[in-house]
């Protein structure tokens, strides 16, 4: 279509192929946002990621607070010795434990 003049309007072919590209280009649009591995696929992606992150963090934390246990326990005898008599109810050979009767 060559249009010289101002006022020149485009004939049915033109329409045609004008609406046949914003089709293929919505197309495109909706196979990235919708699509497999599209935007959505990626923003749920980003959040399990950053929800295994946090949880790895608190694993982490935890298996320190594990190994610092595990070492007082081999080379802290007061602390075994304290683990002992809170959990075993244990005493020293020299304690003497004082029962109160119950009402």
């Amino acid at each position: 279509m060559v249009c010289v003049e101002k006022g020149c309007s485009m004939d049915t072919k033109d329409k045609v192929i004008i609406s046949a590209g914003i089709l293929i280009f919505l197309g495109f649009l909706f196979v990235i946002g919708l699509g497999d591995r599209g935007a959505v696929d990626l923003y749920q992606l980003k959040l399990e990621r950053d929800r295994l992150r946090q949880a790895n963090l608190h694993l982490q934390e935890r298996n320190e607070v594990q190994y610092r246990t595990i070492e007082r326990l081999n080379y802290d005898s007061e602390f075994v010795e304290n683990i002992a008599r809170r959990e075993l109810g244990m005493i020293a050979k020299d304690e003497v434990v004082i029962l109160k009767k119950k009402k």
